[in-house]
């Protein structure tokens, strides 16, 4: 038979679901710093204490406190914390520790060979072989050296060696004075490096004395020798290898310490990217209030204008593009439904080009219609105030043209409906024009004086057609003269 749940251990579990799922202290912070759909990334810095850098679409925007539940504001903690990052990510402190073995360390690689060595060509003792006559001196005091003294080329081969051995231990000796400026100093490192390129050429130099060198090493034996070699030492370790070794480690701290030294100008970076996020998260409401109050004002406007302009103007282009501010609105208010107030808001350039097209496209059709009716109502006065000259016969048959004119393309007018009336009216203006201007010449030939004007005046004609009236005048004086 299966045993019952307690029911005193459910309760305790049911209360423990919660905190189990409750979100850590950094998970809020990212929750209340960025918007929902936002492409943020965190990952832990490598210092003393509970830091995160906190990046949005790979742009560097907080380090996080975990323990204070805060960004960090301070500059010089914020710098810092990065430089301690930076180093433990470049094992600053191995390189150091390296740096700093390499003397003992090279010191014990050739202590016992190069002592058996010294004994054996009896320079063990001081002052030891110092020059030509003291070495020869020395190489009789040991019985296995005297032996070979008069060998060809061994005593030269014994004075290379001792003369760059000491040049070795003592450029190795003087190794770790000032080495503690390689923390922070590049120049100290490139000094270091120097030194090291000095004793890795003393090196080789020893590794191919002929006292060390057997018949099994490069032009030693054979047809084709070219030297003696001896094989009188045993092959000591001047740790080349090692060197070079280290020269690679100081030159990796050098472009470690090149990274610490970024880490004050990285810090300014992030504070900055911290103090603009924060600003935008206490104004982005407010912000966003204001775009989403001129979005409703300009699609007021421009409804309204469209429709005092759909009176005389027929354009199927502008309902489509209010219709397109509307769903910019929609959207952009969905969005900060949501909490995400810089998606919507980055629709207000696209809101703000199309609104000002929309304006452009109404103000054009406007011009264009109000073109059209000042030029009908410009060819009416001049048609009416030029009756007395060319018979109010001819004035009304104008006029019953532009009554036709005017029937034919009754508003609203489309765009291609205001080009052909204007196209029209332009050829009826120029017929009007011709008739004015060959009764004019017909009055001023005639010795007759020009037809009285009426009692009643004429509405005042247009601008073209006072034109005619000096030509006229001027005519008729010419011609009185000449009678």
């Amino acid at each position: 038979m299966r045993t019952p749940f307690p029911a005193a251990a459910m309760a305790a579990l049911l209360l423990m679901l919660p905190s189990a799922f409750a979100a850590t202290p950094l998970e809020n912070f990212i929750s209340r710093s960025f918007e929902p759909g936002a492409a943020v990334a965190s990952a832990p810095l490598l210092c003393n204490g509970s830091y995160y850098l906190v990046s949005e679409s790979g742009v560097e925007t907080y380090v996080f406190d975990a323990s204070a539940g805060k960004s960090v504001q301070d500059a010089a903690l914020l710098t810092s914390i990065l430089e301690q990052d930076a180093k433990r990510r470049d094992s600053f402190d191995e390189k150091i520790a390296s740096a700093y073995a390499f003397p003992a360390s090279a010191n014990a690689a050739k202590a016992v060979d190069e002592s058996k060595c010294l004994q054996y060509i009896g320079d063990d003792s001081d002052p030891g072989c110092t020059d030509r006559q003291t070495c020869i001196v020395s190489c009789y005091s040991s019985p296995q050296c005297s032996l070979i003294i008069q060998a060809d080329g061994f005593i030269d081969a014994v004075m290379d060696w001792n003369v760059a051995r000491k040049g070795f231990s003592s450029q190795l000796g003087s190794y770790s004075e000032g080495l503690d400026a390689i923390r922070f100093d590049p120049s100290a490192i490139d000094r270091k490096i120097s030194s090291l390129q000095g004793l890795f050429a003393l090196a080789r130099n020893m590794s191919n004395n002929t006292i060390f060198l057997t018949k099994d090493d490069p032009g030693c034996s054979g047809k084709n020798a070219t030297r003696r070699c001896f094989e009188y030492c045993p092959v000591i370790d001047y740790s080349a290898k090692q060197i070079s070794a280290q020269v690679q480690n100081l030159t990796s701290l050098k472009g470690t310490l090149s990274k610490i030294s970024a880490q004050g100008a990285r810090a300014g970076a992030i504070a900055g990217k911290s103090a603009a996020n924060d600003a935008y998260l206490s104004s982005r409401g407010k912000e966003y209030e204001e775009f989403r109050t001129g979005m409703a004002n300009s699609i007021r406007s421009l409804k309204a204008r469209s429709a005092e302009l759909a009176k005389t103007v027929a354009d199927p282009s502008i309902a489509p593009m209010i219709s397109r501010l509307e769903n910019i609105s929609a959207l952009s208010q969905n969005l900060s439904g949501q909490g995400k107030y810089r998606a919507a808001l980055a629709f207000r350039a696209e809101f703000e080009s199309l609104s000002n097209s929309t304006s452009s496209a109404i103000d054009s059709d406007g011009r264009k219609y109000s073109s059209l009716a000042l030029a009908m109502k410009g060819f009416s006065d001049k048609a009416s105030g030029s009756a007395w000259l060319i018979g109010n016969a001819s004035a009304s048959a104008y006029l019953s043209q532009l009554a036709s004119l005017k029937a034919d393309y009754p508003a609203p007018l489309s765009a291609s409906g205001i080009s052909d009336a204007s196209s029209a009216l332009s050829g009826m203006s120029n017929s009007l024009d011709s008739a004015i201007a060959s009764k004019a010449v017909s009055a001023g030939n005639s010795s007759s004086p020009p037809p009285a004007v009426p009692s009643q005046k004429p509405a005042l004609p247009c601008l073209p057609a006072l034109i005619f009236f000096p030509a006229l005048l001027i005519a008729f004086a010419a011609r009185r003269r000449r009678v």
